[in-house]
């Protein structure tokens, strides 16, 4: 549902093709609650673990991927490479 008010944007790819995809999706900036370590890298684990969103809320990744998307970048989209991350509310 967070990208359904999104403006779709016309791509076009390297054969010509031209198709629609949604424009970028703004990041949310979310107050931040803890840290948590990062064991395998998984955002989606780390969202369903007990003391962060629980059992069965992987859907809410995005949240920790939002609060912590300098680093990622600065880690070269690799998550393993980061300690600990920061969990939003």
């Amino acid at each position: 549902m967070r990208y359904f008010d999104i403006d779709s944007v016309s791509f076009t790819n390297r054969n010509g093709v031209t198709v629609p995809v949604k424009d970028k999706r703004p990041i949310e900036n979310l107050p931040k609650s803890f840290k948590v370590a990062v064991n395998k890298g998984l955002l989606d684990e780390i969202a369903s673990r007990q003391n962060v969103y629980g059992e069965g809320a992987e859907d809410q990744a995005y949240k920790i991927m939002d609060a912590n998307i300098i680093k990622i970048v600065e880690s070269g989209y690799d998550i393993t490479k980061l300690r600990e991350v920061d969990i939003p509310l």
